[in-house]
């Protein structure tokens, strides 16, 4: 852009500062008690349009009682004034107007309340569901499952999300998401987000976010877009909770978190433990086309594995005055592994003939930590909503472990060597974001981020000669470097057309640097792009609780360093792993249309989506024809396709019993330009019901379905399962047990991915452990005075 450019930018932006100002008014006014006529500190204060009594914007009173409003857009105005212990208060009509662009109300009195509250809860609850924006809403806090469930346990009641047998979580079938905790990537869930989702409480848990198609403010990685995990916010008072729990496959959970503020500082502290004894077994069953080379491979494999993890989080926050907020916090988490592999395998020819048999057996151990840590930067600018954020996080994390490997075949040579693998990875993460208020419920938003990823890896073997001896095998060691960096550009505009549409589209630009040098393999990589991500979200509210939303947005998925080392991993001899080091990235481009309505008795929400790509990144097997050995790696296909339909409803059958159904169907289509062309269907389905039987019991029971997917080269497994279970509260709601059974009446859960092929047909099927059965006690304790809003920082940008 050239100078004078850059002149007629900055005075473009100055008039329309001017303009915002001259026609935006302030309104300002005192809350104090009735009785005693002191200031009434961390009452909120909400300022609503007169007419549908839409919030335009929230405030707490300081600790003289004051609050003020301001840039607030001409029009009419009511004020609501609330307060834990006072009786909520509604005030009159006012107008802001060129000739009355200022109120000073007098001092409003609050009466105390003789209703007796809840030592911890409020009520007034949202539903389970809800649309905000490009938002489906999640909220957990009102799952009456929540103190005996995982993470990973909740969103399987989703919309739009669905976990397989072995815990792997899909976002409109799609792996490729991110996971975001409090807006922010952690080292809790950064280095095996299954796991840790899988120990995760819920408990703890305020709501989750689903964003499938992201507005520019979010980064653009993730083809399915992304999963925000908010906990629970900070509070005037204290408040906390203990839980722990235990099943009978051997998993155990336990620990703790609070969550306090007075008048300027604020805590939210947590931490837990988790351990899980857990077995499977699997079989393969590989038969070969190719002409000459026909038979058929069988293997079995029974695995053992016992995990740990220990996980904290540390958050405080210092509100400086009232335009100015810092905000510490930090995470870290411990894991170990053992995991134990016998492995039995069998080739025999197209006769029937066996031609081969064998053992591969492996015992594993890994351990790892990481750390994460950051600060966060509020400035409130005196028009409302006119804000200035600036962060910096960082996280880390590291692993080391061995494998010891022994194979025997007949015929064949025995072998036994050992493996020696230590990880470290760093991201690096700084932003900025500004907000700034127009006129006519107009909002700019724009921001800059640059994140940097350092990944280090350095796998070593050794393998036992003839003489018994283990000596150093540097044929077959792992090591690389790699390094990602990211800069990212982002701007989005606000406006509305009539009172009832929200137009909101939006621009980002990510250049990409990436290099990696792989050792072991004499391979390098340097490569550098640039991605454009257009996105727009149109709302249209029908009526004051109905809405219909319209999204598009352009998703990118980076090749990961893992999936472009050309290291081949021959563990198991019959079945190879490599990367492509020639892999480009993959650009989707992501639809929605979704449709909410909140009825007296009844929530609905309904979606239609549509996803497409010219170069997705997707799993390629091949067989070799002399050896029939398969090979599996990753590759740009060329197109694939998916439009899906996606549905949540929610009855209240009677005040005491609640019916819930979420559903999604969805075809999808992938070709490589080639030979290669597959379709097929998938489909989900969750039920839950739940009833109040009285006197502090309460029962539930769930059921759900699903299909499996289809991929490039066949499909994934179907997954099936059902539950009831039990609680009894004691202490006024504080101290709660329960009692679940998961599949009861069945032993195990079969999982069943194909991959077909001209040249073979393999069937992949693992067997997991059912019959669960689930004892959990919580107790929740403190003391609050009100609720205080969480600042707005970049925890809530989901950058």
């Amino acid at each position: 852009m050239t100078q004078k450019g850059i002149w007629l930018l900055f005075l473009l932006c100055i008039s329309v500062t001017l303009q915002a100002r001259q026609q935006n008014g302030i309104i300002t006014g005192q809350v104090v008690d009735s009785i005693s006529g002191k200031p009434v500190e961390y009452a909120t204060v909400v300022l609503m349009q007169a007419a549908d009594r839409k919030t335009v914007a929230h405030t707490l009173t300081d600790n003289k009682g004051d609050f003020r409003f301001t840039g607030v857009a001409y029009g009419t105005y009511r004020i609501g004034i609330t307060m834990l212990g006072y009786t909520p208060l509604l005030l009159d009509s006012l107008r802001l107007d060129a000739a009355n662009a200022f109120h000073r109300l007098s001092p409003r009195r609050l009466s105390t309340t003789t209703q007796q509250l809840s030592a911890v809860t409020v009520t007034g609850k949202k539903p389970l569901v809800e649309l905000q924006d490009e938002k489906l809403i999640y909220n957990v806090e009102n799952d009456i499952d929540k103190d005996n469930s995982s993470a990973s346990d909740i969103m399987r009641k989703i919309p739009m999300l669905t976990v397989d047998a072995d815990g792997t979580i899909k976002l409109k079938g799609q792996t490729n998401y991110k996971v975001l905790l409090n807006g922010r990537a952690t080292s809790i869930i950064t280095r095996d987000p299954k796991e840790a989702l899988k120990a995760y409480p819920a408990s703890i848990i305020k709501k989750i976010e689903i964003i499938t198609e992201p507005s520019a403010k979010y980064d653009a990685e993730g083809i399915g877009g992304i999963i925000n995990i908010i906990t629970q916010r900070q509070v005037i008072g204290y408040n906390g909770s203990l839980y722990a729990n235990y099943n009978t496959l051997g998993r155990l959970s336990g620990g703790g978190s609070i969550s306090a503020r007075k008048k300027k500082v604020g805590i939210t502290a947590y931490a837990g433990a988790h351990s899980d004894q857990s077995r499977n077994s699997n079989s393969i069953r590989r038969e070969s086309f190719i002409p000459g080379d026909k038979g058929v491979l069988l293997q079995n494999a029974d695995f053992k594995r016992n995990y740990n993890m220990y996980y904290g989080s540390l958050e405080l926050t210092y509100d400086i005055d009232t335009a100015n907020s810092i905000t510490i916090f930090g995470n870290g988490s411990i894991n170990d592994m053992i995991y134990r592999t016998r492995q039995n395998s069998e080739w025999s020819d197209s006769s029937g003939k066996q031609t081969q048999s064998g053992t591969n057996n492996s015992d594993a151990y890994n351990s790892g930590h990481g750390i994460g840590a950051g600060i966060d930067y509020l400035h409130k600018f005196r028009q409302q909503g006119h804000e200035l954020t600036i962060a910096a996080n960082l996280v880390t994390s590291y692993g080391d472990g061995y494998t010891n490997n022994s194979q025997h075949y007949v015929p064949g040579t025995d072998s036994f060597y050992r493996n020696d693998n230590l990880m470290t990875n760093r991201t690096i993460t700084a932003q900025a974001d500004y907000t700034l208020p127009l006129p006519h419920e107009q909002l700019l938003e724009t921001g800059f981020k640059g994140t940097f990823q350092y990944n280090k890896n350095s796998a070593t073997q050794e393998i036992r000669n003839k003489d018994g001896d283990m000596i150093p095998n540097p044929l077959r060691d792992n090591i690389f470097n790699s390094r990602q960096d990211v800069l990212a550009f982002y701007l989005t505009y606000r406006f509305k057309i009539g009172t009832k549409l929200s137009v909101k589209p939006g621009f980002r630009l990510e250049q990409t640097y990436q290099t990696g040098d792989f050792v072991s393999t004499q391979t390098k990589i340097n490569t550098d792009y640039l991605s454009a991500v257009p996105t727009v979200n149109i709302t249209w509210q029908l009526k004051p609780m109905t809405s219909l939303s319209f999204s598009y947005s352009r998703r990118l998925e980076r090749p990961s360093v893992y999936s472009m080392n050309p290291y081949v991993n021959d563990n198991d001899p019959y079945n190879l792993y490599y990367g492509n080091p020639n892999l480009k990235p993959s650009y989707a481009n992501s639809f929605g249309a979704y449709f909410n309505k909140i009825m007296e008795k009844i929530t609905f929400n309904g979606g239609l989506d549509y996803t497409f790509t010219n170069n997705s990144i997707q799993n390629i097997v091949e067989v070799e024809k002399e050896k029939g050995i398969s090979s599996t790696t990753y590759a740009n296909i060329g197109k694939s396709s998916a439009v899906g339909v996606s549905t949540s409803m929610r009855f209240a059958l009677t005040p005491k019993w609640n019916v819930s159904i979420n559903g999604r169907g969805a075809y999808s289509k992938f070709s490589d330009g080639n030979t290669l062309s597959t379709s097929g269907f998938s489909g989900s389905i969750y039920l839950n019901t739940d009833y109040n039987i009285g006197h502090g019991f309460r029962a539930d029971a769930y059921g759900y379905w699903y299909s499996g997917s289809p991929s490039v080269q066949g499909s994934s497994g179907a997954n099936i399962g059902y539950g009831f279970t039990v609680r009894k509260d004691f202490l006024d709601g504080k101290l709660s047990t329960s009692l679940s059974a998961d599949q009861p009446f069945r032993k195990q859960r079969p999982a069943i991915t194909e991959t077909i092929d001209p040249s073979f047909r393999r069937t992949f099927t693992t067997y997991f452990p059912a019959n669960t059965y689930t004892i959990s006690v919580s107790w929740r304790f403190g003391k609050l005075t009100t609720s205080a809003t969480r600042n707005k920082s970049v925890v809530d940008t989901g950058m």
